[in-house]
């Protein structure tokens, strides 16, 4: 691996450019550029045509931030072609994007939205039918049969909207457009039913696995269902997910290295309802909440959306709220590939609409970030993705580095 060292020559810098990304020759130019301004540097012309004739032969490097995929994409089972069964099937899907894009459940029923969405033919950017499965298909067609009497060819339409004018109609309503960085859950559900007992795994068969995983991505949730392997059957049994024991809980939850942890109850009662308890862990705030209803799904419903609101609320960008240029220093960017992931993982979030460097010296680059949303849900968002942690220094004898972090209102490490 190649450093950039505090003093380098910009002979130096040129060189080590070649070994890295694209996003390296912009970092260059930003260091060249703070050199020229401070007297330090005068380039001749010869020498950015060379590093112009490198960067067309370098390719980016791939980001590191975990993202929600599918945000603007939506799909519903339908029993035939029909345009009139689509338009009707698209009014749904669009309806669904909306609420998943902005983190709030009574979206589509802001009396602006309701009336953008009776046309979603303008949003449309692509849809497409889907077989299901023989067994699928027979459940649906006698699940037809029994509620209206009537055949049909049951399959799935899949829509997918353009982002921008998603976005557009959110925020001329004054609802929030939450990007898919967004913060990991694990959920640790322990379900009881008809005598069994049993907590909810990546690998289990039950039904109500299906049916969170569904419900997480209709809503947007970063789902994590954990392996239960021996390690988690060792650190953690039914009986403490059932008690809702948070220590416990939390401490077998760090290998997961989620954000949040959402921890459930499920049961059926002797009248044959449905009902769940759920606690979303999520630093140091706890909420709890109730659900019932007939069918498991309607119980799973409540649970991921309560998930996603209290999220939502602290993550999602505040409507309207114009932060401006926002200062940001990260520590520990010692090499030019360190530097492109950082300046990256920034250009990915939703509320960063530019990003410019301030300032380059040893290990340490301050940026610009031309942001949305407060401050706190900027930083909260910033330190999703395992990119990024909240730094505080160190006692130091190096006055540059004290000067410099407390200068800057939000300090970052850079994770290994």
């Amino acid at each position: 691996m190649l450093f950039l060292a505090p003093r380098a020559s910009l002979l130096e810098t040129i060189v080590l450019t070649c070994c890295c990304g694209s996003h390296s020759v912009r970092f260059m130019w930003n260091v060249i550029e703070c050199h020229r301004k401070s007297g330090r540097c005068a380039l001749p012309a010869s020498v950015w045509q060379v590093v112009v004739l490198m960067s067309l032969f370098i390719a980016p490097l791939s980001g590191f931030s975990a993202e929600v995929e599918g945000l603007y994409e939506a799909e519903s089972q339908v029993y035939s072609q029909k345009r009139s069964e689509r338009a009707t099937a698209m009014v749904a899907a669009l309806a669904e994007v909306l609420v998943k894009v902005s983190g709030q459940r009574d979206a589509a029923l802001q009396k602006g939205v309701a009336q953008a969405i009776r046309r979603p033919a303008k949003f449309l950017q692509q849809y497409r039918y889907r077989a299901l499965s023989a067994e699928q298909r027979e459940q649906a067609a006698q699940k037809l049969v029994e509620q209206s009497g009537a055949g049909g060819d049951p399959q799935i339409v899949f829509f997918r909207f353009d982002k921008t004018a998603v976005d557009k109609v959110l925020r001329d309503n004054g609802l929030p457009v939450w990007g898919a960085t967004r913060p990991a859950t694990l959920a640790w559900l322990a379900v009881q039913s008809e005598g069994n007992r049993y907590l909810v795994g990546n690998d289990s068969k039950e039904e109500v696995k299906a049916l969170l995983k569904d419900e997480a991505q209709r809503r947007g949730l970063a789902l994590l269902l954990p392996l239960m392997d021996l390690e988690d059957q060792r650190n953690l049994g039914f009986a403490d997910v059932w008690g809702g024991f948070r220590e416990p809980i939390l401490q077998a939850s760090i290998r997961y290295r989620t954000e949040s942890v959402l921890v459930g109850r499920m049961f059926r009662t002797l009248e044959g309802e449905w009902q769940a308890q759920w606690t979303l862990l999520e630093g140091q705030q706890i909420e709890s909440w109730g659900s019932a209803g007939v069918l498991p799904a309607e119980v799973i419903d409540e649970g991921i959306s309560g998930a996603i609101e209290v999220l939502a609320a602290r993550y999602a960008p505040v409507v309207g709220e114009k932060t401006g240029l926002l200062p940001v220093t990260v520590v520990d960017v010692r090499t030019l590939r360190d530097y492109a992931r950082v300046t990256q993982y920034f250009e990915s979030l939703q509320q960063v609409g530019h990003v410019q460097v301030a300032r380059v010296d040893a290990d340490q680059v301050t940026f610009e970030l031309d942001v949305e949303g407060g401050p706190e849900a900027i930083a909260q968002t910033i330190a999703l993705g395992n990119v990024l942690q909240r730094y505080q220094p160190l006692a130091s004898t190096d006055d540059m580095l004290i000067s410099w972090t407390q200068r800057n209102t939000q300090t970052y490490q850079l994770l290994p």
